[in-house]
């Protein structure tokens, strides 16, 4: 204890300096510095709301200035509508009332007959209402669908399984199968319903609408969404040259995004090119060989009446077998609408799948062989194209290699044509004589007007013979060209940058098919006035060559789709023409000035009385 009491002492001292160095106030200072800043925030609280309600107060005050004066409008809407409702309930209650009281007395001056019927169409409906809850509640429908769906199955099923045994024997006969069954089909339906046919056939435009509107209707929709892709690409492409952009993920997955669409548009370019290269080739089969003489004598129908036994010939004679040879316009028609319907609604497979899951399914049987299945416009196209391609293997192709698409074959007079040409115009363009674009449109024109040059000849030749070539110019040149373009694109690959411009260019010709319709269409119309106008096949022969080149088919097309646009109906150009043909034509109506004033101020000749009243 003597060793720490002074340890104690030190501590202590130490403490007590301690406290005197940290300074703690007196009870008083604290509290007259607390009064303070309890003041001081009570000042600041009411300055704040001082300045918050001076801020507002116009606010506070419009806003109630505002709620009076809605207030007085509610007050009139309410005491108005009270009002006109009841004027309106009043008037709709005499109503209700003269029109019962006219039902009723309408109901007893009928007959004993309309009212029992009636009565009957009231228990009708209430019969069929509660057929339709018993129907809902029992799910009859579902079950009868799902019914369907199950027997359909097991068919396809049979069906499929029939098929593969077929196909280990024969693959081509397995391939027939579905065509042999629609032309079963066709045969039953003549025999059981054979005046339901003639009329589907000679009464109605199906067979038109099948082959020619509707695959029109799809092309356009086609152009339609094609276009907002093009026109997408080339606007990147231009601001991809201006600046170089890096790819955020977002923009990635829109070009993910316009891939797969543009996978869907590719195939649906494809199938109508495809179509349209079929449809062109049949008909230039058909208007060829209505042309020649014997073969065109049995093409070009007769009428019913002129199919008979009994039928005469000139001066009185009977009618010999050449004149019998001809086909019944009410066959032709016929089997064109068979036809159509096979060649557009002739599905690919019965069963609905794809073709590669049809072959492979197929392969998986032991010994069985691959079978692909393809539909009617697969089958004629495949078979067609080949033929239309050696028939377009002259000077434009020829042409096209000169510009650089192959150079491994040897020079032609016409390659050699063009590439002197090329050379002279880079002068004309190196002199500032035309701009880079006249260059490349006057190759681009020489080169598709190349194509031409076999049926060019017909030009110098009577109109029989320019019929031909008319048919090649509108028909099996650009037949041809859609041929390339449609092999072009199915061979590309599935990325944008080799992708978009062969789907450009397929475009184009689905373009031209549009404008090819309406002149098609245009010109029927005014062939039998064209008839007794001199040389005008080799005017169509013109304006098909004309058409068919890039330049003029999307300067028409793009005219007709800025017309289909038209919001309305009077601003088109066809109806200001109209409007200033019949401006233009003589009439027995005097004019009369739209302004009254201007009819008074109308000078008078002395001595005449004026007829103004």
């Amino acid at each position: 204890m003597k060793l720490i009491a002074p340890q104690l002492d030190l501590l202590l001292d130490r403490a007590r300096a301690l406290l005197d160095q940290l300074n703690f106030p007196s009870k008083d200072e604290y509290l007259i510095t607390a009064s303070t800043a309890i003041h001081d925030v009570r000042a600041a609280s009411v300055s704040s709301w001082n300045l918050t309600y001076i801020s507002f107060r116009p606010i506070f005050i419009l806003l109630g200035i505002l709620g009076q004066y809605l207030a007085v409008i509610l007050r009139i809407i309410a005491k108005h509508s009270v009002a006109h409702g009841w004027i309106a309930a009043k008037e709709g209650y005499f109503q209700l009332r003269t029109a019962t009281i006219w039902f009723i007395k309408f109901q007893r001056d009928l007959p004993l007959s309309a009212k029992y019927a009636e009565l009957g169409v009231l228990a009708l409906i209430i019969v069929l209402w509660l057929l339709r809850r018993h129907v809902k509640k029992h799910r009859y429908a579902e079950r009868i669908v799902a019914w369907y769906r199950e027997k359909k199955r097991r068919a396809l099923r049979k069906y499929l399984n029939f098929v593969e045994r077929v196909a280990k024997t024969s693959s081509f006969l397995a391939m027939l199968l579905p065509h042999l069954l629609y032309a079963v089909l066709v045969v039953g339906t003549k025999r059981l319903f054979p005046s339901v046919v003639t009329y589907l056939a000679t009464r109605t435009y199906l067979c038109s609408i099948i082959s020619f509107w509707h695959p029109l209707y799809l092309t356009f929709s086609v152009l339609g969404r094609l276009s907002h892709h093009l026109k997408d690409y080339k606007d990147d492409e231009s601001s991809e040259e201006n600046s170089n952009r890096t790819m955020t993920p977002s923009k990635l997955k829109q070009r993910q995004q316009r891939e797969i669409e543009m996978q869907g548009l590719r195939v649906e370019a494809v199938d109508m090119l495809k179509y349209w290269v079929v449809y062109a080739v049949l008909l230039a089969i058909v208007r060829t060989g209505k042309l020649m003489p014997v073969i065109g004598h049995v093409l070009n129908v007769t009428a019913d009446n002129a199919s008979t036994p009994h039928s005469k010939g000139f001066f009185g004679k009977k009618s010999g077998l050449y004149t019998k040879l001809r086909l019944p316009g009410k066959f032709v028609e016929e089997v064109s609408l068979v036809f159509c319907v096979w060649l557009r609604l002739m599905p690919s497979s019965i069963t609905g799948d794809s073709p590669k899951k049809q072959s492979a399914s197929v392969s998986k049987a032991p010994g069985s062989k691959n079978l692909d299945k393809h539909g009617p416009v697969d089958i004629l196209y495949g078979k067609l194209s080949p033929i239309v391609l050696s028939a377009m293997n002259s000077s434009a192709f020829i042409a096209k290699r000169a510009l650089g698409e192959s150079r491994d074959e040897g020079s032609t007079f016409m390659s050699v044509v063009i590439q002197k040409l090329q050379s002279f115009l880079d002068l004309f363009v190196m002199v500032r004589l035309i701009s880079k674009e006249s260059q490349q449109w006057l190759i681009t024109t020489i080169v598709e007007s190349s194509a031409l040059l076999p049926a060019a000849t017909t030009l110098l030749m009577p109109s029989y013979f320019t019929n031909y070539g008319v048919i090649y110019v509108s028909l099996i040149v650009p037949a041809g060209y859609s041929i390339s373009s449609c092999n072009a694109i199915r061979n590309s690959s599935t990325k944008l940058e080799t992708m978009m411009p062969k789907t450009d260019d397929a475009s184009r010709y689905l373009q031209f098919w549009m404008v090819h319709a309406a002149l098609s269409l245009l010109l029927a119309s005014l062939a039998p006035l064209l008839a007794w106008i001199p040389l005008s096949t080799h005017v169509t022969w013109l304006i098909w060559a004309y058409v068919q080149l890039e330049s003029s088919t999307r300067k028409i097309y793009g005219w007709f789709e800025s017309e289909l646009g038209k919001k309305s109906l009077d601003d088109t150009a066809i109806a200001r023409s109209t409007r200033r043909i019949m401006a233009a034509l003589p009439s027995n109506v005097e004019h009369t000035p739209e302004n009254p004033d201007e009819a008074t101020n109308v000078p008078v000749a002395t001595g005449e009385k004026s007829k103004v009243a």
